[in-house]
Order: structure tokens, then C-alpha cells, then sequence
């Protein structure tokens, strides 16, 4: 059993360098210690550049590799929500989520999942990378340090602190939520003037409620916890769905494993549905079973594959595999994705072996490479 994790720890490790191109967290947040002097796009006379540059000290904020900081560029739920623990120093010691994502944020929501915040994305990634509204933002700042229970409570909370002072006047005294705009999205700048005003007033701490529920009297899980937060979201405000304790793997094209971690049914489609269908049954009767995804790339107890995104100009596919795999599932997976017939003589050398746009190569000890270039 020991040998077989192993192996399976080297195969993950071969194919991360697939994964670059196509993860979440390469879109997201790849960001660079540009000062914010040098942000090319925020210079001394914009309004949140003093905000801009404590946030950057305080590391909840960076820029991007074009020198850049983006200021006017929506905020997605997940880049709020690690602004959020960053801001607070809110850690993500409650444990996992269970099988519920894959994404790059995946520690952040974990974390504020434990004091039970408001928020859409704890089960959806794609909820994550959207943007996110006034009022969600608004109710998880007011749950963890102003005790709200409600968008009205929430808005109250947020006006007077003066950590904003509303969107819309013609609604003041009328309308509270159009007066906020709860369903308006918010910039970079934004966000990071509302924690810049809070630092200023000294409310840098959850308190309340918040902390209550981080000491989980009741015993909840981290999905229970991640299930009543979302659920004190206003009606107008919630998107996502609350998550099960047993995810719902019914529509994978493959079984799961019972001690799998960090499945996504999605990811395991996407890249399986790249093989025929005669291939994904000789697959099952094999008995074999996922254990891991990622975006592109899935891991079952013998191999793993990962598909690349576009952007990867040479290589299409890279497979990765045991050697007490049944060379057959071997065979069969690569003629599905090149069209290439191998043999026995070409899966048991030990060098290299170049065959059309196939590349084969012994990377460790019991783990064989494929390379499928375009």
C-alpha cells in the first residue's frame, strides 16, 4: 500500500507541470510584488492609493506581473474572500471542506467557513470566479465584525462605521438596498478602501456571533458551518447551493474511491470524455477508481491524465501510469487520443521511445510517462 502511494505522489507531481496552463489559480492569482508606486495604472491622485498601498504592506492586496494593480477591475468572490481572511488573519484551521472543490481559494473559503460567513461559493467554483455583489460583500464583513444577521442590518452596519457611505442617493431614506446598490458589483479599489477605512476605525477582528460559531458548540461540520452561512444570505443576493456531507458523484464517467479527496465530477468529465467509450468501460471492469482532480488533470489509483488548455502550443495530452497497470487500459487511452496503435515492444523499453507525435520516456522507478504532442 505504502509503494502504491508513492507511486501515485510521483505520477501527481509528473503531471503538475501540465497543470500550469489550465488551473484556476494561474487565471486568478498570479500577482507580483510590483510597489504600488509603480503600478502603472495607479498613480498618487487616485482615491484609494493610500489604501492600495497599506493593503499591499499588509499583504492582502499585490499586483500583477505587467506592473499593474488593476483598480477598476471587477472583484471575484473568491479574490474578495481571500482579502477577507487576509485582512482579519482568519486561519483555516477547521479542516477541509469535504470533496467539494478544487481552486486555488479553496484554504480561503475553508477558513471563513469555520465563523459560518455569508458567502455563495463554499461548493461552486464558478460562482467563485464571478463577481461578486455590494450586499455579499457587505454581509461578510458585518457577520464577522458588527454581529449582522441580516442585508439590512448588514448595510446599517456597514454606513454607519462610515466604512462606505452608500451608491445611490436618489434612493436615500426610500430604498436602503438600491441606496447601498447590494446588487452592483465592486472594483479592486473598492474593497480595498472599505478594509483600509476599517483599519482606521480599529476594526480589524471577528467578534460576536462570529466567534460563537467558530467555537461550535452545536459540533457542525465545516460543510454544515459553510451551509448556515450561505443561508443567512439575503434572497436577492444568493446564487449558490448548499453543499452535502456526501457529495453526489453519480454522473462521473468514472467511480469514485472512497478515501478520494478534492473531487470535482466536472474535471473528471472533461478529461474523460476524451477517451471512447469502449476504453471508460475496460476502465471500470478494471476496477479502477478516481482518487484526486484538478482542473484538467485527473488521478485514479493506477494513472493520471491531464488534458492541456490551449494556451500549451506543444504538448495535448500527458499520461501517466504504473507499470503493473494493465498494458492493455495503457493502449487503448493513447489510441484513443492520438490515434497511434504501441505495442508491447514499445510500452517495455526502458530509453526514450519517440513514435509519430508520441514521446515515451521512464521517468521514475515503476512510473512510465506518455507525452502526446499536437
Amino acid at each position: 500500500m505504502k509503494k502504491q502511494i508513492k507511486v501515485v505522489a510521483m505520477i501527481l507531481l509528473l503531471l503538475t507541470s501540465i497543470a500550469a496552463p489550465t488551473v484556476s489559480f494561474a487565471k486568478d492569482h498570479i500577482e507580483a510584488n510590483v510597489l504600488v508606486e509603480n503600478f502603472s495604472d495607479v498613480n498618487k491622485n487616485h482615491y484609494a492609493y493610500e489604501a492600495i498601498k497599506w493593503a499591499q504592506q499588509r499583504g492582502i492586496v499585490s499586483g500583477y506581473p505587467d506592473g499593474t494593480f488593476k483598480p477598476n477591475a471587477e472583484l471575484t468572490e473568491s479574490q474578495f474572500a481571500k482579502m477577507l481572511a487576509e485582512f482579519l488573519a482568519i486561519k483555516d484551521n477547521k479542516g477541509d471542506i469535504i470533496n467539494a472543490t478544487t481552486h486555488w481559494s479553496d484554504r480561503n473559503y475553508d477558513s471563513l467557513a469555520g465563523y459560518g460567513v455569508p458567502l455563495n461559493g463554499y461548493f461552486d467554483t464558478v460562482i467563485r470566479d464571478k463577481p461578486v455583489k455590494r450586499g455579499v460583500v457587505a454581509q461578510a464583513i458585518s457577520h464577522l465584525t458588527g454581529n449582522a444577521s441580516s442585508l439590512t442590518e448588514a448595510i446599517n452596519y456597514m454606513v454607519g462605521e462610515e466604512i462606505t457611505t452608500g451608491q445611490n442617493r436618489e434612493f436615500e431614506g426610500k430604498d436602503l438596498s438600491k441606496f447601498f446598490g447590494s446588487n452592483n458589483n465592486l472594483t479592486r479599489a473598492q474593497v480595498t478602501a472599505f478594509f483600509f477605512r476599517m483599519h482606521k476605525s480599529n476594526i480589524e477582528e471577528a467578534t460576536g456571533i462570529a466567534i460563537e460559531i467558530h467555537k461550535n458548540t452545536e459540533g457542525l461540520s465545516l460543510v454544515g458551518s459553510a451551509n448556515n452561512g450561505m443561508s443567512k444570505l439575503d434572497n436577492s443576493l444568493r446564487t449558490g447551493k448548499l453543499g452535502s456531507e456526501t457529495p453526489d458523484f453519480s454522473s462521473a464517467l468514472l467511480p469514485i474511491s472512497d478515501s478520494a479527496e478534492y473531487v470535482n465530477v466536472n474535471y473528471i468529465n472533461e478529461v474523460i470524455s476524451h477517451l471512447s467509450s469502449n476504453t471508460i468501460n475496460k476502465i471500470k471492469e478494471k476496477g479502477y477508481q478516481v482518487t484526486m482532480t484538478s482542473e484538467g488533470i485527473v488521478s485514479t489509483n493506477y494513472f493520471t491524465l491531464g488534458v492541456s488548455s490551449e494556451i500549451e502550443k506543444v504538448m495535448k495530452y500527458r499520461f501517466s501510469y504504473r507499470e503493473d497497470i494493465d498494458i492493455e487500459i495503457v493502449k487503448c487511452i493513447v489510441k484513443d487520443l492520438s490515434g497511434e496503435t504501441l505495442t508491447d515492444a514499445d510500452l517495455s523499453q526502458t530509453t526514450k521511445v519517440t513514435k509519430g507525435k508520441i514521446v515515451i520516456t521512464q521517468e521514475f522507478e515503476g512510473v512510465k510517462d506518455i507525452r502526446i504532442l499536437r
